[in-house]
């Protein structure tokens, strides 16, 4: 790329000065050829002039005339200077090489302004005098491209230069881009082939395209890596919720079926709890897989969301109080929603789970219409006294195997399918769910849909 970049600059500079450079000669050859030309029509008219002043001899003999015109002509600084005499409607005397005969016509009709022309590069002027009965015709020649050479000369000398330092400019440009592209590709290459660690070197001192570049690969490789970490933590916590209690299923159905287990309701307790557990994490990963291919259906009807909400934590109520966690339920007056009320339950349900999994002795939630933005929002908080969520981590919670900037705590082990589940379940209805952070602490998810017209 870098040869390929420094021939193009260097190949557009030497086409831009071919064509300054013929467009300047065009301009320069025309505006010499006329300069050239009225300088000469010019003297020639002086030549004339002075050589009408002197004594012409009728017989012929202009030796006189030559000698006088000679001196005038050095005077002037010209040596191809001729004199010609109009005899019977031609004019007598030698012609300078590249004037012809013809060129001469007007003056042998009585023209009495100069006339000129140019010829093979040659310029000439010629001035006619009338003296007594005769007509004497002075006729100058010069180079007509007097400036061309040096013209050429200063141009080449300039193109040469400009060359250079197009040639220059185009090697650091060049290299300026062609570097940290290289730098680029190295590391997409190696990002491809499985090495999510590869980073781009950033200079911080470009602001540029280059640097958004090089900054954003970096990005998506640093989230690549976040995400296959995450996958992996994802994939090794879902064996063991699967493990887990399918070893408790078999270790007490094969107590039960060998007559060793001392209290066979109770095994079978735990294998009914087991099976539930195990039943809620295949649902949970059905529904994400039918969220994905958009299978899932919604069956809207009027509903009171806070009857909802108090129904899903009478469900809880046993397990708070076996974690010695006081669940409330604030519901001081109907909250219509048009929505689906088992997938309202479903996100509750989530929600208050969630919050159970982290409250230290209380777990809030809460229900209540909202009006703004020209309409009305059925409102469900859930709230718990627990850690918290770190403010970085609070946009990123509700993707699944979200992309954190700090190492995922232990805590962060399970499924983590419920909270994707609220989020993808609420937009889908139309709504919206948001977390922040509950004083002195703790966490609040808030779930916002739309209400009944």
């Amino acid at each position: 790329m870098q040869r390929r970049l420094t021939i193009a600059v260097v190949g557009t500079v030497a086409v831009a000065l071919l064509l300054a450079s013929i467009v300047t000669l065009i301009l320069v050859r025309r505006a010499d050829h006329q300069a050239t030309r009225q300088v000469l029509e010019q003297e020639a008219d002086v030549l004339a002039s002075l050589m009408a002043t002197v004594h012409f001899d009728e017989d012929g003999d202009r030796s006189h005339l030559n000698s006088h015109l000679i001196q005038a002509a050095e005077n002037l600084d010209r040596k191809d200077v001729v004199v010609l005499i109009l005899d019977d409607g031609a004019f007598t005397g030698r012609l300078p090489e590249h004037v012809l005969p013809q060129d001469l016509l007007p003056l042998a009709s009585g023209a009495e302004e100069s006339i000129s022309g140019i010829r093979d590069s040659t310029a000439w002027a010629a001035a006619a005098e009338q003296v007594g009965s005769q007509t004497i015709t002075v006729v100058l020649t010069d180079t007509a491209d007097q400036l061309l050479d040096a013209v050429l000369l200063w141009l080449g000398v300039s193109a040469a230069i400009s060359l250079a330092l197009g040639a220059g400019v185009a090697v650091v440009l060049s290299r300026r881009l062609a570097g940290p592209l290289s730098q680029a590709r190295d590391a997409t290459q190696q990002i491809a082939g499985g090495d999510l660690s590869a980073r781009v070197p950033v200079d911080e001192r470009r602001q540029d395209e280059i640097k958004d570049l090089s900054t954003s690969i970096n990005e998506m490789a640093s989230s690549l890596e976040r995400s296959q970490n995450l996958e992996r933590r994802f994939l090794t916590s879902i064996s063991h919720d699967l493990r887990t209690p399918l070893t408790s299923i078999r270790g007490y159905g094969e107590a039960i079926s060998d007559g060793t287990a001392d209290n066979q309701e109770e095994a079978a307790e735990v294998i009914v709890s087991e099976a539930i557990r195990l039943e809620r994490l295949v649902g949970d990963l059905l529904d994400l897989a039918r969220l994905d291919a958009k299978e899932f259906s919604l069956e809207y009807r009027l509903t009171d969301v806070g009857i909802v909400g108090q129904e899903v934590c009478s469900g809880f109520a046993q397990s708070a109080a076996d974690r010695e966690i006081d669940l409330q339920m604030i519901n001081e007056e109907p909250v219509a929603a048009l929505c689906d009320p088992g997938r309202v339950a479903q996100i509750i349900a989530n929600l208050v789970q969630n919050a159970l999994k982290f409250a230290h002795s209380l777990v809030l939630v809460e229900s209540r219409l909202e009006y703004r933005e020209d309409r009305s929002w059925a409102v469900v908080t859930v709230e718990d006294d627990g850690p918290g969520i770190s403010e970085e981590d609070r946009p990123h919670v509700f993707e699944r195997l979200y992309v954190a900037r700090h190492t995922p705590q232990p805590k962060e082990a399970g499924s983590g399918l419920g909270l994707a589940i609220v989020a993808e379940l609420t937009e889908a209805m139309g709504g919206k769910v948001n977390v922040a952070a509950r004083e002195p602490s703790g966490t609040r998810f808030t779930v916002e849909i739309p209400a009944s017209p």
